[in-house]
């Protein structure tokens, strides 16, 4: 859950949206889930973990559902490109298949296919593995994107593999995705949030559907200070 650090009511709903959110990335088996369902689950998994939240846990959810709904169209576009279980990735039908987003006539360096959703960038890439981006920028705004959540309650299946923080407003996770029919792949998140109105915030997901799921092990090796669980 990307939390607004600058813009947040009070530091109190802002530490039980962290502890929300920590409760539910790890290893979630999930069937589809409307609104109901959803805040029915969040109001379980936030009371269990902050029992006292009782007030604020119709906000804390609201707020969630929010950032679900924000997140669906990206959720949607990565679950319709990931391939048939045994089935390899093929740019030309994940692009087919990503019927929300408005390609570009020439892709970016890099890429085979470069386009949008709404204010998302999107870019398909084959080499060095076949990979989807997914990239939001705004100056000044919080962070409204919960993309695990909201596969989630597309159905798939989340296993955070690792997460790092750096700060309150910076920090990534990677997560292995199954989904019935489809293939296993991976998904890094990383993001920024603004502290300030002249700063950016940025939210960026990177698909990976070469089949090699990162471990934690893989993943300190780039350098950041990987855990096996954080507090957002």
């Amino acid at each position: 859950m990307a939390i607004p650090s600058a813009h947040a009511a009070n530091d109190g709903l802002n530490t039980l949206l962290r502890v929300a959110a920590s409760a539910a990335v790890g290893n979630v088996s999930s069937t589809a889930e409307d609104n109901t369902a959803f805040l029915t689950r969040c109001k379980r998994e936030v009371l269990a973990q902050s029992p006292d939240a009782s007030r604020q846990v119709d906000s804390i959810c609201g707020s969630q559902w929010d950032m679900v709904i924000a997140s669906t169209p990206m959720a949607a576009a990565l679950l319709a490109a990931a391939p048939a279980a045994n089935a390899r990735f093929s740019a030309a039908t994940a692009r087919s298949a990503m019927k929300a987003v408005r390609w570009n006539s020439k892709p970016a360096a890099g890429q085979v296919a470069t386009g949008r959703m709404k204010d998302i960038g999107v870019g398909i890439a084959t080499a060095p593995a076949a990979t989807i981006s997914l990239d939001w920028f705004k100056n000044g705004e919080p962070i409204p994107f919960d993309l695990p959540e909201a596969l989630k309650s597309k159905g798939a299946q989340l296993t955070r593999m690792g997460c790092y923080a750096l700060g309150a407003g910076e920090g990534g996770s990677a997560y292995r995705v199954t989904s019935p029919g489809k293939a296993p792949f991976s998904v890094m998140i990383n993001f920024r949030e603004a502290a300030v109105a002249s700063q950016s915030s940025t939210y960026s997901a990177a698909a990976d559907f070469s089949g090699r799921i990162p471990t934690l092990s893989n993943l300190v090796r780039d350098g950041n200070e990987w855990t096996a669980s954080c507090s957002r």
